[in-house]
């Protein structure tokens, strides 16, 4: 890969397809000149160097070169670096850009802004100027002079982006909007014309098989660019392919979703409308298992949610008229998704188009109703979402379904590359009347996988949110009013003073909160708007689990959410404070002490030679070697003073209070090289490197180094906050209950509980909850708590956290335990986990407000029996020694 390659690789993040795409572009322009060569010349050059040597011939009059890129890799991010590259390389400063229609390009607009989160040149700011950009608005403003019969264009020194849409630029009789091809008294030239004077303009064609057209052709052809760059995932032609990355290879590679087609057999005497039906009814059964995998997957992990949608294909305007009837209706699924519909057709005028069009853009958002487009053509390109997860052809035949236009809507990924969940992954494709042959089609394909409903049936989950006293909204105000008036331990919370200062903070967090609604955009949700414990398929769900009511701001009759009065908040943070066991938040690292000692250092390196260099004259007519000239021979201005920089540089340990042994170590070496300092400053500058080598392996020989863990509190109180279990239906069960399906406990959600934080908990093992009902049971355990996923902060390894099975508070300490079968306590990941537990236990014990010791049990699940105690169950875990 060449330097200027692996410089706009590292600055632009580009992924491995891109930045081979941009190496292909590399290896082909280093071996021509697109400004004086000619077309034959430059592709029987692309042709030598592009991806498997294909022969690369141009259906347009100048050298075009096309990227046949699956949709959801990048490909506007590609043509960033490509731009840049030829910038860099080749000084072009004109790029010319083709969008086939108004949605990219008002895209592609969008995204020429630097303050754009999708930038084209992302991570480039700092390498280069803000390009100028001229489109279908400002072109008219360009800076050009026609002065004597002659077009003056003016000289720059910056990128400049024209960024154009095909369809209007060619057709003159409805060009109504750019006149591209007409004389501009502003310009003095039709604008055709000026970017015809420009001896480096580049094409840049998004969605290149758009272009290829004879009146498209006819008109980009007459912009006489020296270069075309085409980027689709669908070319038009094969016969200029400079380099290619197909679907199979995307999904493969983790950088698109797994297609996944979806039937059932034993469809023979089914109506075509009961198919229909079928096909809906299934893709809305596995849309809403994904929205609950998506939910807890969210939760768990701290990101925002992603919203699932689905995309119906329909037959015509009359065929979705009446699926958006049937899927509106009272009476489908209960009502369930009447107005999460929005129709997306040519037919459709006015205030409806521009409103569904509106839902369509903001579809991403969870805060758009909107989950079920139906579409009466493919959706064209340009509609870019990662929360597409489901397809339902309703019009397509076998073919049309597995075309790249049909599934390529739905290939990006929801949360930036793959998480190794199936149900995140993939993207389904709904095909009743053509499974059977559509599975024989693809069964050796990477590109699929495909399930057979009839046997691998989706069990209908609800998704339950899992609060302690109160909700979300409320903890988060709780929260900040703990942190501003200093509690440390929720013991606090019963004084009656500390009552008072925390609800004057509450008040004045809650007034600055309204406030700061009224200012902001009115269209933007607050805390106090936005309840995530209310499901809105379901409102009953919310807080499900939740033995108490949760205390939330109620609104006044004017409409405006009102604080919660002193004796309403005292009450709803005392209930908290009684659950909830005083957890400081500790981020624990390692720090390392070095000692550098002084020692006798050894010149490892023989010989150093710096020979005298010639330059040589030579005559090319003739043939002969006319003069030798000695030339100069390099050195540095100070021997010592640069290797003792260099050795500081390379060095972590190294800092300037270490001046003296560094200056030291350098002296020593250079007494061991002869010659004068002239000489030594020559040496150092042919061999500084290996001197500096030389130096680095004797320095790490005579240094000690000690390891030691240090803490930081970063929190003094952590409020948990919920999470969200998906449970089966009929899947919530009293803890103390009898239960026999053991295999499949990540299924259900256990209620009843009295001492524990949440009033519901979920386990992975039924080992677990055993352990929780010696927990209710024991007289001497005060409380307990199953920390959710990610919210203790506790790690054990570079980014990854580490979830404790349990936290729990009794008369005489708090304790941190995992439960473990017998055949995992020896496991290394275990053990490590294990480790970093017993140091937090150690720090936390020193934090302690509550002045309770925190110990650290690892318990086996033979010694975990109801009836036992909790301090004999804790007695018998498992002794791990820390790292030596």
């Amino acid at each position: 890969m060449s330097e200027i390659v692996n410089r706009i690789k590292y600055a632009m993040s580009l992924r491995t397809p891109q930045e081979e795409a941009l190496s292909y572009l590399d290896a082909i322009s280093t071996h021509c000149n697109y400004q004086k060569d000619s077309k034959e010349v430059i592709e029987a050059a692309a042709s030598e160097n592009c991806e498997k040597q294909r022969p690369v011939k141009s259906e347009f009059d100048f050298p075009s070169f096309c990227y046949a890129m699956a949709t959801g890799i990048g490909k506007t991010r590609l043509m960033g670096a490509c731009i840049y590259y030829l910038y860099k390389t080749k000084g072009y400063k004109h790029f010319f850009i083709l969008a086939p229609g108004n949605t990219i390009y008002d895209k592609l607009r969008k995204e020429s802004n630097p303050n754009h989160p999708k930038y084209i040149f992302k991570g480039l700011e700092s390498e280069m100027g803000r390009p100028k950009v001229y489109d279908g608005e400002n072109y008219d403003t360009y800076p050009i002079k026609y002065d004597q019969m002659s077009l003056h264009i003016e000289k720059t020194s910056e990128i400049q982006l024209f960024i154009f849409n095909i369809g209007k630029i060619f057709n003159s009789k409805t060009d109504t909007q750019f006149n591209f091809h007409k004389f501009k008294e502003t310009l003095g030239a039709s604008f055709a014309d000026v970017l015809a004077q420009f001896d480096d303009l580049v094409v840049c064609m998004d969605e290149a098989h758009h272009y290829y057209a004879p009146a498209s052709m006819k008109a980009i052809n007459y912009l006489k660019p020296v270069l075309g760059l085409e980027f689709t995932a669908t070319p038009k032609s094969t016969k200029n392919i400079i380099y290619a990355y197909d679907l199979a290879r995307g999904a493969v590679e983790g950088y698109l979703k797994i297609p996944v087609v979806m039937g059932r057999s034993n469809m023979a005497g089914y109506s075509a409308e009961d198919i229909e039906e079928m096909k809906i009814r299934d893709g809305l059964t596995l849309h809403e298992h994904r929205k609950a995998v998506i939910r807890q997957y969210c939760s768990d992990n701290n990101l925002d949610y992603v919203k699932p949608i689905v995309l119906i294909a329909c037959k015509d305007t009359d065929h979705a008229k009446k699926i958006r009837a049937l899927i509106d209706s009272d009476s489908f699924l209960s009502g369930k998704y009447k107005n999460k519909v929005i129709e997306i057709h040519s037919k459709q005028t006015g205030e409806e188009s521009e409103e569904n069009i509106r839902l369509l853009l903001s579809i991403e958002s969870a805060v758009n109703p909107i989950e079920i487009v139906l579409h009466v053509y493919k959706l064209k390109e340009g509609w870019d979402v990662n929360n597409l997860f489901t397809i339902i052809p309703l019009n397509a035949a076998k073919s049309d379904i597995l075309a790249m236009q049909t599934i390529g809507r739905g290939l990006r990924l929801p949360f930036g590359e793959q998480t190794g969940n199936e149900d995140l992954d993939t993207l389904d494709i709904v095909a009743h009347d053509h499974y059977r042959e559509l599975v024989d089609e693809i069964k050796n394909s990477e590109i699929f996988r495909y399930r057979d409903l009839d046997k691998a049936n989706v069990e209908p989950t609800e998704s339950v949110d899992v609060t302690s006293t109160a909700d979300d909204s409320q903890l988060t105000l709780f929260d900040m009013a703990f942190t501003t008036s200093g509690i440390k331990t929720f013991v606090e919370v019963s004084n009656p003073k500390t009552q008072m200062e925390i609800y004057q903070e509450y008040l004045r967090m809650f007034t600055e909160s309204q406030k700061k609604k009224k200012t902001d955009d009115p269209n933007q949700m607050t805390m106090f708007d936005y309840q995530p414990d209310v499901d809105p398929d379901n409102p009953s769900a919310a807080n499900s689990g939740s033995s108490v009511p949760a205390q939330t701001a109620t609104p006044s009759k004017t409409g405006e959410k009102q604080p919660l009065s002193q004796e309403e908040f005292v009450k709803a943070v005392t209930e908290y404070s009684v659950k909830a066991i005083s957890v400081p938040k500790i981020l624990v690292q390692t720090n390392s002490e070095v000692k550098f000692n002084r020692f006798q250092v050894k010149r490892t390196i023989p010989d150093f030679e710096v020979a005298m260099a010639k330059i040589e004259r030579f005559d090319a007519i003739n043939q002969q070697l006319l003069t030798l000239v000695d030339a100069q021979i390099l050195e540095v201005n100070d021997a010592m003073n640069t290797l003792a920089c260099m050795l500081l540089d390379s060095i972590s340990e190294l800092s300037y209070d270490d001046a003296d042994f560094v200056i030291d170590i350098v002296e020593q070496y250079l007494s061991q090289i002869d010659g004068d300092e002239e000489a030594k400053r020559r040496i150092v500058r042919r061999y500084a490197t290996i001197i500096v080598s030389d130096l680095k392996k004797q320095i790490y020989e005579h240094m000690d180094k000690k390891t030691q863990d240090v803490h930081i509190v970063q929190k003094d109180l952590i409020v948990f906050r919920k999470f969200v279990k998906n449970v089966k239906e009929d899947g919530k069960v009293k803890y103390d209950k009898p239960f026999t399906d053991k295999s499949n406990i990540k299924k259900y959600l256990f209620t009843g509980y009295k001492k524990s934080y949440y009033p519901a908990n979920a386990f992975d093992s039924d080992t677990e909850r055993q352990f929780s009902i010696i927990l209710e049971e024991d007289s001497d355990v005060i409380r307990w708590i199953k920390p959710p996923l990610n919210q203790l902060g506790l790690f054990w390894k570079a980014g990854q956290q580490y979830n404790p099975d349990f936290l729990i508070e009794t008369a005489g300490g708090k304790f941190m335990v995992e439960v473990k079968a017998i055949n995992e306590v020896t496991n290394d990941e275990v053990i490590s986990k294990t480790r970093e537990g017993i140091k937090w236990c150690e720090f936390a014990t020193a934090a302690d407000p509550d002045h309770k010791k925190w110990e650290y049990k690892l318990i086996s699940d033979d010694n975990i029996h109801p009836g036992n105690t909790c301090k004999y169950t804790l007695g018998t875990a498992h002794a791990v020694k820390e790292d030596s």
